[in-house]
C-alpha cells in the first residue's frame, strides 16, 4: 500500500514539471525574436478565467431552471448575460490584438543583483490593464496615448551576456471573465558585470607606465566663475548668475592631482580567474568613485589611460566578456 502511494505521489508531482517541458519546448520552436514584435491574432490564447467559469455555472444553471420551470424572463436574463459575455470576450482579445513590443531594454549589473527590464509596449488605441510578467516579477499598466512604460526585475547568475526571459503579456479587461495572453522570447540581453571583491584590496602598487605616476584633471568642487565660451557643457552653466542679466557665467572647477593606476591581470597572485576578474572589478569601481585615471590590461584587452562613464563602462565590458568570445546576444 505504501508502495502504491508513492508512486501515485511521483506521478502526480511529475505531471506540472512535463506540462512545463512540453510548454518550454513548443516556445523554443518560435525561436527568439528580433524587435518590434506584433501581437497579432494569431499569437493569442483565449481562455475563461476563474470567475468566468463562475459566471458560465451561474448562468447555464439559470437556463436549466428557465428551461425546466417555463420561465420566460429567467430565459431572456440568461441570453442577456450571454450576450454580454460574448461582447466582453471580444473586447477582451481587441485589447491585447495588435499591441506592439517596441523596445526592451536592460541596464548592465554585478552578479548578485536584481537587473531591472524595462520595456516599451505601443497600440493604435488605448489599452487598459496590460499585464507583463517574466518569470515571478510582473508589473501592470495601460496604454495611454498609444504608449505605456512597464518595469520588470530578474536575477543575474553569471558574468557575462545573459538572455532575457520569455515575457509574457496578457489582460482581463474589461470584467475579468476572460484571459487573453501572448508570449514572446526577445532577442535582447543583459550584460553582467563580476561581483566585485569584497571589502575592495589597495590599489596595485607597481607601475609599469611610462612617465610621471600623476596627473592632473577636473575636480568636483567649484573653484570660480567665468564667461561663458562656445563648447562649454551646458550643465557648467551657472543659471543663478547668468539671470542676474550681465551676461552668460559658467563654473570654473579646481584641478586636483590622482595617481595614475595600472590594473593588470598577469600582475595579481591569485589562481583562479574568477578571482582576478572580481579583484579588477573592485578596483575599477573604487577608481571610478575617486575620479582616478586607470589604465585596465587582460590577455586580450587593453584599455587607454582615462577616467569617465565610458572609460568605467568599456573596462567592465571587457571583465565581462573576458574568455567569452565577445558578445554572443546583441541588443
Amino acid at each position: 500500500m505504501g508502495a502504491w502511494q508513492m508512486n501515485t505521489s511521483k506521478r502526480y508531482s511529475t505531471a506540472p514539471t512535463l506540462f512545463k517541458r512540453l510548454q518550454q519546448l513548443f516556445m523554443n520552436r518560435r525561436g527568439r525574436e528580433a524587435l518590434p514584435v506584433n501581437l497579432h491574432w494569431r499569437r493569442l490564447y483565449v481562455l475563461p478565467s476563474k470567475p468566468g467559469l463562475f459566471f458560465f455555472l451561474i448562468t447555464s444553471t439559470m437556463m436549466l431552471a428557465g428551461l425546466n420551470f417555463n420561465n420566460n424572463m429567467s430565459l431572456m436574463l440568461v441570453f442577456l448575460l450571454f450576450g454580454m459575455a460574448q461582447v466582453v470576450l471580444y473586447k477582451t482579445f481587441l485589447n491585447l490584438k495588435d499591441v506592439v513590443i517596441d523596445q526592451v531594454h536592460a541596464s548592465p549589473v554585478f552578479v548578485g543583483e536584481q537587473y531591472h527590464v524595462r520595456l516599451q509596449l505601443t497600440a493604435s488605441s488605448r489599452r487598459y490593464q496590460i499585464q507583463v510578467a517574466m518569470n515571478e516579477s510582473q508589473d501592470t499598466a495601460n496604454i495611454m496615448t498609444k504608449a505605456g512604460q512597464w518595469q520588470l526585475a530578474g536575477e543575474s547568475k553569471r558574468r557575462g551576456y545573459q538572455k532575457l526571459p520569455r515575457l509574457k503579456l496578457l489582460t482581463r479587461y474589461p470584467l475579468g471573465l476572460v484571459t487573453v495572453w501572448a508570449y514572446c522570447q526577445p532577442q535582447s540581453a543583459v550584460l553582467i558585470y563580476p561581483r566585485p571583491e569584497q571589502p575592495c584590496p589597495p590599489f596595485p602598487t607597481h607601475g609599469g607606465l611610462d612617465g610621471p605616476d600623476v596627473t592632473v584633471f577636473q575636480g568636483d568642487e567649484m573653484d570660480d566663475l567665468r564667461p561663458y565660451q562656445s563648447g562649454d557643457p551646458i550643465r557648467d552653466i551657472a543659471w543663478k548668475k547668468s539671470a542676474q542679466g550681465q551676461g552668460v557665467f559658467v563654473k570654473k572647477y579646481h584641478l586636483k592631482q590622482g595617481k595614475e593606476l595600472l590594473f593588470n591581470y598577469s600582475q595579481i597572485p591569485l589562481t583562479d580567474v574568477e578571482a582576478r576578474l572580481s579583484r579588477l572589478t573592485a578596483w575599477v569601481v573604487a577608481a571610478d568613485k575617486q575620479a582616478l585615471n586607470y589604465q585596465l590590461k587582460l590577455p586580450n584587452y587593453s584599455s587607454r589611460m582615462g577616467h569617465g562613464e565610458r572609460h568605467y563602462h568599456d573596462c567592465l565590458t571587457a571583465l565581462a566578456l573576458f574568455g567569452q568570445g565577445g558578445e554572443p546576444w546583441p541588443e
